[in-house]
């Protein structure tokens, strides 16, 4: 194999090899800093744009003839050094380029030191220089590696096109650029490269790809709730700005549908998450990145077409706009049509996203944003239900008791903006604001009850109807940055954040659409009259106490009983429904004697909650409604005013210490809070919020340079003073509308210990990891619990005890393959736990004669031995998937996906109750994805 010296006229070609990344290799100036110029080589073949590079430089390359054929670079845009010109080239490749006077030699990437060439020759491999490829602080190693920031992204952070499973720089955790081993918590990553071999399309998939978490499904197809550590994830970030709520309003405000396609990467922090915000709680939160505008041309097409006529199209495009590279701007818009592996079930959705950034000044950076999206669905509510006894129905996986009218329509409108102005070389003052408006209406029904085993009967059809409108408003104000003291480098980040959430907008009081003594439910002319409530209520010729009756086992959507019932009258409505959580945090990271850190923080935390309701007449026949007119006001308005104020104390404090340069030992403790200001006790005074603590003590590994990261880590988390009902006071509304009575004593404990352990990035040449298992264990501890007779019993039972994900991947072409095999890609893995269960009584003895029209009988009594206990289980599971992926050139590629390759049947999901919310998961599928990339 010839070596080839290429002067400005000379033909250039280089391998790209997605999976690892570039490390440019160039010596350190010895006097004065290389002069910048001005670059504008436009992404596509490697050949044509080394080209380009030697003519404008005159720079002479040297390489290998057998890194040529058929590769792609990035472009470079902008003013910069020809070495950083050329480390932006070869961003993404695994290729390496080393500096000598006017020439530089490009060789694959490897561990710094020699070598071999093709011919025997030996080159010097990759050496890094701070000053071309950034400080080595607040994330700059990570970039340096080439495992994140080098696509020609202002954001650091940003994993596009470095085709690794890991980063070298997150923000979650700490407000400012890290490395994953410098955060004293257990953080993880889904990367760039892993949303896409995975074919995350939805914030719910790229949950279930990330470690530890579980995935329970709500009440509906359209809500999934995620446990980390026991506990419900209840808080989102988004480009690491002020947490959002994922609980506010679920039935009355925002309900997040997240789709991936505008993302770069996820991050996640397991454990207590309230050091820089009002969310305390112990199971962590998660944070969104944004893709950003590149400083180059780039367009991709993804097309999608999968199982169960699932359609998708994804359109994105990034360009400088204006001022020499200064105005960038990105437009993604995403098309989807969804079919489900059950019934009747569908999704249609649109999306339009558009991010523009501008460099100010050379320190300041303006960027400003929308996202729009417009989905509608025909969802399924409830799931299905049991046979009374609890045993299984055994229904096919396609079985769904989706009614064709059902819809649940969601707009939502996003506004952002950020202006991050540098202050010196090592302070960052940065301004994050996000608004959110989305108007959602819901007219669904679903199946409640469990079903006779003699008759088949039982479940009724039960609807309900929503018009909601919401909004959150989310600020923040961070400062970051570093001094000298002492000899060394100490770092700061303080700032303060405010969320208003409110659910004011066009909400309309839930109200049940069947059968109701206001609102009865007749499917037809002449047909039957439904009348949910009593003798008492319902008029005379009506069917008394039922709904429509649902045969689970012989289901027929289009029965005429399921008719879509009118609309109902709205039964009231909210003159005041908002929720405000203020914030304001001081972190320190210091040092000592080089290798040893301390990190600790203050935060003072104020929760705010105003509702006042008012109750609308629909029955002037009720209480307060005679002599009035349908839609009068029926009562005075119930007002709910409550808030707390919170001071962390003892503050957090983790302390690491740096074994060797890539190996970090920590141990600490981080708060935890969570007001409970809504609750009252008997004295009717408001309920101390929970608190407790979160200890944690790990290992961190970034093994070569940053491209392979393993934590492992053990935890002990105690959540204190939680709200439980006093049974001594029957419950009741005090004057303000909230509930009583209530005990929050600390000694009622939640208890959480576990093992977290991972391991990501790229094992070799070519190869890229992610794999990881999580043990955890939940228990009720304390002196309350042990009245109850509950210690030591199992918290949260539907959490599974161990988890593990696994995914794989082998590129050939970066592993250094030449010919048509250089294009394949093969990647495969598992997500698999542990069994996990509800227990709860079913009634064994039922008496009298069944009810005509639903089969529904009374029980004999609501104790034994007339009730007798029932486990209702996921039995634990393993999902294998896989992808097949080929680049046909520098721009196509095709690549299949399958999904549950063993077609494992299984529960994802099942309720502590007969009645309904139990799940399949999904059964075997497989989607083409046609990619092209300019």
């Amino acid at each position: 194999m010839k070596l080839r010296h290429l002067t400005r006229s000379s033909r250039t070609a280089l391998a790209i090899a997605l999976a690892a990344p570039a490390v440019i290799a160039l010596p350190q100036a010895a006097h004065a800093q290389p002069a910048a110029q001005s670059f504008s080589i436009p992404a596509g073949d490697l050949r044509a744009a080394l080209q380009a590079f030697s003519s404008s430089t005159g720079i002479q390359l040297v390489y290998s003839s057998d890194l040529v054929v058929g590769k792609r670079s990035s472009g470079v845009s902008g003013e910069m050094t020809a070495q950083a010109a050329l480390a932006r080239l070869l961003a993404g490749t695994g290729l390496s380029a080393r500096m000598s006077g006017n020439s530089a030699t490009i060789t694959r990437a490897g561990a710094a030191g020699e070598i071999a060439a093709q011919d025997g020759e030996r080159v010097l491999g990759p050496v890094r220089i701070e000053g071309d490829q950034g400080s080595p602080y607040f994330g700059g190693a990570g970039r340096a590696a080439g495992v994140n920031g080098v696509n020609g992204s202002r954001d650091i952070t940003a994993t596009e096109g470095t085709g690794s499973f890991t980063s070298g720089a997150l923000t979650i955790g700490s407000k400012v650029a890290q490395s994953m081993k410098d955060v004293p918590q257990s953080i993880s990553v889904l990367t760039s490269e892993r949303l896409e071999q995975q074919n995350v399309t939805d914030f719910t998939t790229a949950m279930r790809q990330l470690p530890g978490i579980t995935l329970v499904q709500g009440g509906s197809s359209m809500e999934t709730q995620f446990l980390s550590r026991g506990f419900l994830i209840n808080s989102i970030q988004i480009d690491g700005g002020a947490p959002l709520s994922m609980s506010f309003g679920l039935r009355d405000g925002y309900n997040p549908q997240i789709d991936m396609s505008i993302y770069d990467h996820v991050e996640i922090l397991r454990g207590a998450a309230g050091q820089f915000g009002a969310y305390g709680n112990p199971s962590g939160t998660v944070n969104l990145v944004r893709k950003k505008p590149l400083d180059h041309g780039q367009l991709t097409i993804d097309a999608q077409a999968g199982s169960w006529s699932n359609y998708r199209l994804v359109v994105d495009a990034t360009t400088p706009l204006a001022f020499d590279g200064k105005l960038r701007g990105r437009l993604v818009t995403t098309y989807q049509d969804q079919r489900y592996f059950y019934d009747r079930a569908k999704l249609n959705k649109i999306l339009i996203y558009g991010v523009t950034e501008l460099d100010v000044t050379p320190t300041t950076l303006l960027t400003a944003g929308l996202n729009y999206t417009k989905q509608d669905t025909v969802p399924w509510i409830g799931g299905l239900p049991r046979y009374q006894t609890g045993a299984d129905l055994k229904l096919p996986r396609s079985t769904s008791l989706v009614f064709p009218w059902n819809r649940w329509d969601f707009e939502t409108r996003e506004l952002f903006g950020t202006l991050e102005q540098k202050i010196g070389s090592e302070w960052l003052l940065k301004l994050n604001v996000t608004q959110n408006r989305q108007t959602s209406f819901r007219k669904t029904a679903g199946s409640e009850g469990a079903v006779n085993p003699v008759n088949g009967l039982g479940p009724d059809m039960i609807g309900a109807y929503y018009d909601t409108g919401s909004e959150q408003l989310s600020a923040e104000a961070t400062l970051t940055g570093a001094f000298m003291l002492f000899g060394q480098r100490q770092e700061v980040t303080m700032g303060v954040n405010r969320v208003a959430s409110d659910a004011t907008d066009g909400f309309a009081y839930q109200a049940l659409i069947l059968g109701a003594s206001f609102n009865l439910y007749q499917p037809y002319a002449n047909g039957p009259i439904y009348c949910g409530s009593g003798p008492a209520f319902c008029p005379a010729g009506t069917v008394n106490r039922t709904y429509p009756p649902v045969n689970v086992l012989n289901f027929n959507p289009n029965d005429p009983i399921y008719t879509e019932p009118r609309a109902p009258l709205a039964s009231g409505r909210f003159l005041e429904n908002g929720q405000v959580r203020s914030s304001a945090y001081l972190n320190l990271r210091l040092t000592a004697f080089d290798r040893l850190h301390l990190t600790t923080g203050l935060r003072w935390t104020r929760e705010e909650t105003n509702q006042i309701q008012q109750a609308l007449c629909v029955n002037l026949a009720s209480s307060g409604c005679v002599g009035k007119a349908i839609g009068d006001v029926r009562s005075e308005p119930l007002n709910r005013h409550y808030g707390s104020t919170d001071f962390s104390w003892p503050p957090a404090a983790n302390l690491s210490f740096d074994v060797t340069k890539a190996l970090t030992v920590y141990a600490g403790y981080t708060d935890i809070y969570a007001s409970q200001s809504q609750y009252r006790t008997v004295q009717e005074t408001a309920l101390a919020p929970v608190t407790g603590g979160n200890w944690e003590a790990g290992v961190k590994w970034a093994a070569r340079d940053g491209k392979l990261n393993l934590t492992l880590a053990a935890y002990r988390m105690q959540q204190k003073g939680s709200a439980i009902r006093d049974m001594s006071i029957p419950e009741y509304e005090v004057s303000q509308g909230v509930r009583c009575c209530y005990i929050g004593d600390p000694n009622n404990i939640v208890q959480s210990t576990g093992i977290d352990v991972e391991v990501s990035g790229e094992l070799r040449r070519g190869l890229q990891f992610s794999a990881s298992y999580n043990y955890n264990k939940t228990t009720y501890e304390g002196k309350t619990y042990e009245e109850y007779g509950m210690a030591g019993t199992t918290y949260n039972s539907i959490s599974p005890r161990h988890v593990y994900k696994l995914w794989m991947s082998y590129d050939f072409g970066a592993a250094g393959h030449s010919g048509k095999i250089s294009g394949l890609t093969l990647s495969g893995g598992v997500n698999g736990q542990s069994s996990a269960y509800y227990t709860g009584y079913f009634c064994q003895n039922y008496i009298g004669e069944p009810n005509p029209v639903n089969g529904q009988q009374e029980c004999a009594s609501w104790g034994p031995p007339d009730f007798a206990p029932y486990e209702f289980t996921v039995p634990a599971y393993a999902v294998v998937s896989a992808r097949i992926d080929y680049r046909f050139s520098d721009k196509w590629s095709l690549a299949l996906n399958l999904e549950n390759i063993l077609d494992k049947t299984y529960y994802q999901t099942v309720s502590n109750s007969p009645s309904s919310g139990h799940w399949y998961g999904a059964p075997r599928s497989v989607t083409a994805s046609l990619r092209a990339k300019w």
